[in-house]
């Protein structure tokens, strides 16, 4: 028997992020970083703690365009002083 690819916890989770990130984007339409080439037009969720214990924590969220979560993720210095990025512990 294959090893699934997710447990069905992981995949509760998912389903109830796609709903949740649903919401938030339509709440939040605009890019919130607006860091670096910005689109102005938010179509991802970054987890400023990131995803593991904060997955579905939405106000650990921040609606950004493909190219500020790409500038977030290339530049973790800049990001956690921009507020950003912040430690997964606190």
């Amino acid at each position: 028997k294959p090893i699934p690819f997710s447990s069905s916890k992981r995949i509760k989770e998912t389903k109830e992020y796609s709903k949740l990130r649903e919401i938030y984007l339509n709440k939040h339409p605009m890019c919130e970083a607006a860091v670096s080439n910005c689109s102005l037009n938010a179509s991802e969720i970054h987890h400023i703690k990131g995803r593991n214990s904060n997955y579905l924590l939405c106000e650990t969220w921040i609606a950004v365009c493909r190219n500020c979560h790409d500038w977030i993720e290339t530049h973790p210095k800049e990001a956690t002083e921009i507020g950003y990025r912040k430690s997964k512990i606190k």
